[in-house]
């Protein structure tokens, strides 16, 4: 099977998913996920996860060791005041990625960051997560016109070194769930986004998400 994507990214891990679309795309999608490391400005999301929360609660020790690995926000809430901030840039390749800076202002600030990149080998955009980017968590990332984007698992790995340790399918679903992610572009407001995730497990069910609403901003601050 030919995995050559029709068109290799340049400048951001995300056009091979836009490109096909170049005239419908909406300003914050435009501004987010085709941010090039040449633009003179950052791009910032700033707004209010309105809720975030996980089940069973039992799933608290589980979701405390995450958190400190770098993979999730453990802490439920409302009402979040919540920023993130892209930071494109290439690698020592000349590979565009992406990283996603998160920040959650809990009465404690919370820190989430996933690195982005194309790989070109599945022509699928993948998150880098976790301790050294250990996790490979391969997206079937679709934008549907005129307004929408859509993120679901499409198969996880372990990177060890330049190698990638596939899990079985039946095993990742197992033990990481299948994240579903959403975002569609505010009806009355180009430069607003709503966004929703849930992670979804074959025993339990939709054990963890949150929604939030943001306003995609240029910053020509040095940091964020």
């Amino acid at each position: 099977m030919d995995h050559t994507p029709a068109r290799l990214p340049r400048f951001s891990p995300l056009e091979p998913i836009f490109f096909p679309h170049a005239d419908a795309i909406p300003l914050a999608f435009r501004e987010q996920f085709l941010h090039a490391p040449e633009d003179p400005f950052r791009v910032v999301l700033r707004g209010t996860i309105h809720h975030l929360w996980y089940r069973p609660r039992w799933l608290a020790p589980l979701f405390w060791l995450l958190e400190r690995s770098g993979m999730l926000i453990s802490e439920p809430g409302r009402d979040i005041p919540t920023t993130l901030t892209v930071h494109p840039g290439y690698d020592a390749a000349g590979r565009p990625y992406h990283i996603w800076a998160r920040t959650l202002h809990f009465r404690k600030r919370r820190y989430f960051n996933t690195t982005i990149i194309y790989a070109m080998d599945l022509d699928q955009v993948v998150d880098l997560v976790g301790p050294n980017n250990l996790l490979y968590m391969v997206w079937r990332a679709r934008f549907h016109p005129p307004d929408t984007f859509t993120l679901h698992t499409a198969a996880c790995a372990v990177r060890v070194g330049s190698y990638r340790l596939w899990f079985p399918h039946w095993l990742w679903r197992w033990a990481l769930g299948v994240v579903r992610f959403r975002q569609r572009v505010d009806a009355q407001h180009e430069d607003t986004v709503h966004i929703g995730i849930v992670i979804w497990h074959p025993l339990i069910g939709d054990f963890f998400g949150y929604t939030g609403t943001f306003r995609v901003e240029r910053s020509t601050a040095p940091e964020e």
